[in-house]
């Protein structure tokens, strides 16, 4: 009997020493919440059970009671960043791509092409990301991925996923002169249908709803009021120019999105004033009065014009080359890449689209003195822009056009959690706010590029550094680097 109380008192002690998996104790780090414009040097920030636990002064010696420690000395504690605008290349939807090459590439069994994805944001210290739609297989695989995070069965950023609903193109194309094609929950041309497609994306879980831009007035109506109904936001495209049957400006603006995906697809609504500026004004009064926010994916059109001018594709950041794997290189060159192709560079007032990228950056500085709640996004997989690094680029767009580096910080963060998890907490680093969190080497106040110095993430409490980060990153590489092989030979026999 003493002999198994005496065991029972060891094994209790020997526990309570031991660190346990998911409780961490950050010492004498900065802390910059970015919900004030406080910033908390020397503190003791336990995270446990996926949260943030306690926010204290530094203690001359650590009271880790049972936490693994992590030396914050010199170090910078940000909230998490997030990606507002992406589309993840899932090994389901690539398959699923009309191309044959493609149809049967022999991915990796261990999902390691979509592990390296996922772990590029977490290197740039993107703790979330929003997918705004792609095909069928895609969102399946996406939903799945997301749960898997979640679940901690992967790693990764913590994922929104979107739905995009959109209407028959060819129909938009020629109307009025030819009729509607039959309507469905899949292509909607009635507010029925559009109705119902959003009732069936919230029912399969999907987290938010894009409309696209190829939707009659009513129909889109239907799609933004019945999100608004269920509580799911809506982020999307501005009807198209030059179609009769879609939502004009003043439609669109009197039932308006959550959030609008770019601030080229305001710009276009500046195309028939010649991208005057009288129109920034205007526009920025319009979203304004409509408080709608605004991801403004500068980095995305900048690199369109890039592509324009410079007939290639940009070098991405230095250190980031080995992570665009083979099949990436292959859609970034012609003919897969349209950006490079003479049919793009024909199409009308094209002479003007290095005007319309100036012309957003304006606005965009117009919207952030408005006080319109801007996000940080990159349309990522654009070519010339990889996953993670590009919500870096993106972040000094921000900074280029008069933001403050906190400012900064709250686009790349408060506000995606706003319009994408409202109900789940401000993101801010506060107790008992979910621990997506980043631990910077450099103080992001003093210079936005410290942003990228990344020490390590936090994503619902489970710390990754970057040592072991790039270190599994640089296996996934190896083990994607057979992709090229098969790709070649696929081609070949083409």
């Amino acid at each position: 009997m003493l002999a198994t109380v005496f065991l029972t008192t060891v094994l209790a002690a020997a526990s309570a020493r031991s660190p346990a998996a998911d409780d961490w104790l950050v010492t004498g780090v900065t802390v910059i919440p970015t919900d004030t414009e406080e910033v908390w040097p020397q503190r003791d920030v336990r995270i446990r059970a996926g949260r943030i636990a306690s926010i204290e002064a530094a203690a001359p010696k650590p009271r880790a009671r049972g936490a693994t420690i992590i030396d914050g000395r010199g170090k910078f504690l940000v909230p998490g960043f997030v990606d507002a605008h992406v589309h993840i290349a899932t090994e389901a939807a690539i398959h699923a791509r009309r191309d044959p090459v493609l149809a049967g590439l022999p991915f990796p069994a261990d999902r390691s092409y979509e592990r390296q994805i996922l772990l590029s944001f977490l290197k740039a210290g993107v703790t979330g990301a929003a997918n705004l739609g792609g095909n069928a297989a895609g969102d399946a695989a996406l939903l799945q991925l997301r749960d898997d995070i979640a679940a901690g069965r992967l790693a990764g950023p913590q994922l929104f996923v979107g739905k995009r609903i959109d209407g028959p193109r060819d129909h938009v194309a020629d109307a009025p002169d030819t009729p509607a094609p039959a309507s469905t929950p899949e292509a909607p041309t009635t507010p029925a249908d559009g109705a119902a497609a959003v009732r069936e994306a919230a029912r399969r879980g999907y987290d938010f709803i894009k409309p696209y831009q190829f939707l009659d007035r009513e129909t889109y109506r239907a799609i933004v009021d019945t999100a608004q109904a269920l509580h799911l936001p809506t982020t999307g495209h501005l009807p198209e120019l030059g179609c009769a049957i879609c939502a004009d400006r003043a439609f669109v603006f009197a039932h308006p999105m959550s959030n609008i995906a770019h601030a080229e697809e305001l710009a276009r609504y500046a195309q028939t004033s010649d991208l005057s500026a009288a129109d920034v004004d205007a526009l920025t009064e319009a979203v304004v009065r409509t408080r709608s926010g605004v991801t403004p994916t500068l980095i995305t059109l900048k690199t369109i014009v890039q592509l324009y001018r410079e007939h290639q594709v940009p070098a991405v950041p230095a250190g980031w080359e080995t992570l665009v794997d083979p099949l990436t290189q292959r859609d970034w060159q012609p003919p897969r890449n349209r950006y490079l192709s003479a049919e793009f560079r024909a199409q009308p007032g094209m002479e003007r689209l290095p005007a319309a990228y100036d012309f957003a950056r304006v606005l965009t500085r117009a919207l952030w003195k408005r006080g319109v709640p801007l996000t940080t996004g990159t349309d990522t997989i654009m070519p010339g822009l990889i996953y993670g690094a590009s919500l870096q680029q993106e972040m000094r767009e921000l900074r280029a056009i008069g933001m403050s580096p906190l400012e900064v910080l709250r686009a790349a963060s408060l506000n995606a959690r706003r319009l994408f998890a409202a109900s789940a907490g401000s993101g801010a680093v506060r107790r008992g706010q979910r621990a997506d969190l980043v631990l910077l080497d450099a103080d992001p106040l003093a210079d936005i590029d410290n942003a990228a110095r990344i020490a390590g993430v936090f994503v619902a409490g489970r710390w990754l550094p970057i040592t072991r980060i790039d270190a599994k990153l640089t296996d996934l590489a190896a083990r994607n680097a057979t992709l090229e092989s098969a790709l070649r030979a696929a081609d070949a026999v083409r």
